[in-house]
């Protein structure tokens, strides 16, 4: 019971005594008493120093780092509330358009959380700030990027595919500081990387013997550079060719070699590490009526890759082996596609054609063995058609085919 007593004694006297504070801070405000307080070394914003005297190729060199010791009153309640934050002190320059010392007033100004007019400048230690506004000088320096470490086996740094955005920077000052300046170097650590490195780079900017130059009076037009240091993977690649095979012409009677049968690329790891080839494109070997020695190919380089041999072509060389050849003329020639309605009639009566095979089977095919088909579906009304390509086919003898070519005939075709 005692205990109770006690603590709610306590409670009351806690209660009573925050009731008072509350009290003594009300009346205290209504009856407006004021209170005051420093702010020691506020700094001066100084309007149009950033833009306005730019655009004019003035600049502020004295006067700008200017601070004020201030002492504000007003009520507690605003005054023990208000931050150094809060008090602001500014100086107009957007009318100033020549070079000169310029003695200005400040303003004081506080934030949009502070009522201006229930804070009262009590003292300041100074009034005015003297400033000095000279010439604007500027100029353009390169961006160099030193690029350091060793990427792994099997990559490559593409150094001529480097690029820095942007590769000049402009600054500006005054002419003794910026003629200071030679250079902007960015420093790149390629050490084991195993893809392209992109992204924005803080430089240090360099006089004539390379010597960092550090100077807060010296404008610069980008904080960052950003670098693109282009790390590619290096393949060897197989030159594959892809053949078109048919009776007397197929890869069991032709000895095929490139003359170059692979070459080393480079390009972005995930673009290159699923190309296992380059392919040449295909060839139809019936139609090369004889061996031959140098075909040429061209090597067409997969997207965004770069070619490390050098070597933009290559050639073929065909050998047949186990094969002759022999002359027909063929006076056999058939069309299809054509409708029941539709008939055709030849002009060509004959085609020379060549024929390749094995000997012993040569020796036995004769003319009527062999036909000439012409595919005329596309056409569907009468019409006189020249050159049409020809299939040859030779019935009964499935190692002989035709070589050379194209074989060709023409027609009329028409209504029944």
């Amino acid at each position: 019971m005692r205990m109770n007593e006690r603590v709610n004694r306590l409670l009351y006297m806690a209660l009573s005594l925050l009731l008072a504070i509350v009290l003594w801070l009300y009346v205290d405000d209504a009856q407006k008493n004021t209170i005051s307080r420093d702010f020691p070394g506020v700094p001066i914003e100084f309007i149009g120093a950033e833009d306005t005297l730019p655009s004019r190729n003035l600049m502020l060199v004295e006067g700008q780092d200017a601070t004020v010791d201030l002492k504000l009153s007003g009520s507690r309640s605003v005054i023990t509330s208000l931050r150094k934050s809060d008090v602001r002190l500014q100086v107009d320059l957007t009318d100033v358009s020549a070079v000169g010392t310029y003695t200005r007033t400040y303003e004081l100004v506080t934030s949009d959380t502070v009522d201006r007019s229930s804070i009262t400048l009590e003292r300041a230690s100074r009034t005015a700030v003297t400033l000095q506004v000279v010439t604007l000088y500027s100029q353009e320096v390169p961006v160099t990027v030193n690029v350091e470490g060793s990427v792994p086996d099997g990559y490559m740094y593409m150094s001529d595919l480097m690029a820095a955005d942007p590769s000049t920077l402009t600054i500006s000052g005054r002419v003794e500081d910026v003629d200071q300046v030679k250079s902007a170097r960015i420093v790149v650590n390629l050490d084991g990387a195993t893809s392209t490195v992109q992204r924005d780079f803080a430089y240090e900017l360099l006089d004539s013997e390379g010597n960092v130059v550090e100077n807060e009076d010296i404008r610069i037009s980008d904080r960052r550079v950003q670098v693109t240091a282009p790390v590619y993977l290096t393949k060897e690649l197989p030159l594959t060719v892809k053949y078109k095979e048919s009776p007397g012409s197929t890869l069991e009677t032709a000895r095929c070699r490139l003359a170059h049968e692979s070459i080393t690329v480079a390009g972005e790891p995930a673009s290159l590490e699923s190309i296992e080839e380059i392919s040449l494109g295909e060839i139809d070997l019936s139609s090369f009526l004889s061996d031959y020695d140098e075909w040429p190919l061209e090597i067409k380089l997969p997207a965004g890759c770069v070619n490390l041999s050098g070597i933009t072509s290559t050639s073929l060389s065909i050998r047949f082996h186990g094969v002759e050849t022999r002359n027909f003329s063929v006076t056999n020639i058939q069309a299809t596609g054509l409708s029941d309605t539709q008939r055709f009639n030849k002009i060509t009566s004959s085609v020379d054609v060549v024929l390749r095979g094995p000997a012993a089977d040569l020796e036995q095919v004769t003319a009527e063995d062999i036909r000439i088909v012409v595919d005329l579906t596309e056409y569907t009304s009468d019409i006189t058609v020249g050159n049409q390509p020809g299939k040859v086919l030779v019935d009964g003898y499935d190692n002989v085919g035709a070589a050379g070519g194209p074989y060709s005939v023409s027609g009329k075709i028409s209504s029944k």
